[in-house]
């Protein structure tokens, strides 16, 4: 009978093996949790390698039926030396299942990491549990942006951006940064496929980050949508100007000549005024409607000129959105601002466009 409970738990220990051995091969992982499965595939083999082996039970087996006394010990050593491995493998992936990364997008050269440790501090979060990964291209920048610089950090964004998808899978994700709103835009459309929804924010007026709240209850003002009094239904190309942090001043928008101004923002703009997920969404998912709909006020609308003051926050779920929905838009170019030049939109960047893509530079 002992012979019998010692095969069958053999049994079990393998199948465990093989189910581990499967979820490794099929199942996207990366370097890290690797870890934990190896110290618990390690710890069940050893366990496997204490009992007697498939040989050994058979001829007990046999030995047993013909009346005869033939025994093999397990080795307590090993089975419990595999114990061990396996609570240490459990434990391990117990810590990194709770790891935050974090994606920070740097253009202004006294800005901050996240990982720094006031800013921890600030954030509530636990040091050896934040991984932060940076898009720095503070060298490269320039108002006066040219074809060459524009490809290096378009593609560093892409690059960037693609790692942190894949290292940060299964993990939380979240973003921070004060970069142009092209660029921060940009990166939200290489984001959409990744699960980034912890967003924190720089508040100027204490120089302290805070993170969006997770809280349902609806105490913001909604965006308000402004159009034309005589729209004219046949043009190609509109200026549609989002208002959140700063009012987008029309005076500012003289390059764009005649064109339409299709405004959307608050009564009273101002830093820091998203609070939370709830708002943040909202916010992104009317500007996406009101481009979305521009077709049934200018049915031949084949452009939009995008100017916008709003949080980076905000940057980033307006590129999710364009990104999962670029077939049905416009093509659209955001714009940096630059209060003291002329214009005050030196050049602007494609970040929507299902035809010949997004990336491009285009001068104000």
């Amino acid at each position: 009978m002992k012979n019998y409970i010692i095969l069958v738990a053999a049994i079990i220990i393998v199948v465990c093996i093989v189910v581990l051995v499967v979820k490794k091969c099929f199942i996207k992982s990366n370097a890290e949790t690797d870890i934990s499965t190896t110290m618990i595939t390690s710890g069940i083999s050893l366990m496997v390698a204490a009992f007697p082996g498939t040989k050994e039970l058979l001829l007990s087996f046999v030995a047993e039926m013909a009346d005869k006394d033939i025994t093999y010990e397990t080795d307590p050593a090993m089975i419990i030396c595999g114990m061990i491995l396996i609570a240490f493998g459990i434990l391990y992936k117990i810590n990194i299942r709770d790891r935050i990364y974090i994606l920070n997008m740097f253009e202004i050269p006294v800005q901050k990491e996240i990982s720094d440790d006031s800013n921890i501090k600030d954030l509530k979060l636990a040091d050896f549990k934040v991984k932060e990964i940076l898009i720095d291209f503070v060298d490269v920048f320039n108002v006066n942006m040219t074809q060459k610089t524009n490809e290096i950090i378009v593609k560093k964004i892409e690059k960037v951006c693609t790692a942190f998808i894949n290292r940060s899978n299964g993990f939380k994700s979240c973003f921070t940064g004060m970069a142009p709103i092209p660029y921060t835009i940009l990166a939200g459309t290489y984001l959409a496929s990744g699960k980034v929804r912890r967003y924190f924010e720089y508040r100027r007026a204490d120089s302290k980050y805070y993170e969006l709240s997770k809280r349902k209850k609806k105490n913001y003002e909604t965006l308000n949508t402004i159009y034309p009094n005589q729209p004219n239904i046949g043009a190609t190309e509109v200026v549609v100007a989002l208002s959140v942090t700063r009012k987008v001043q029309e005076v500012d928008l003289n390059q764009f000549g005649t064109m339409d101004i299709i405004e959307i923002g608050l009564s009273m703009p101002n830093d820091n005024i998203i609070k939370s997920l709830t708002q943040l969404d909202e916010y992104a998912g009317e500007l996406l409607n009101q481009i979305e709909g521009l077709k049934q006020k200018y049915p031949s609308i084949q452009k939009v000129h995008f100017v916008a003051s709003i949080p980076s926050c905000l940057s980033i779920e307006i590129g999710k959105r364009f990104a999962l929905n670029t077939h049905r838009l416009p093509q659209i170019i955001s714009y940096h601002f630059v209060n003291s030049g002329t214009p005050k939109y030196p050049f602007g960047i494609i970040v929507s466009d299902g035809a010949t893509g997004k990336g491009k530079l285009i001068k104000g």
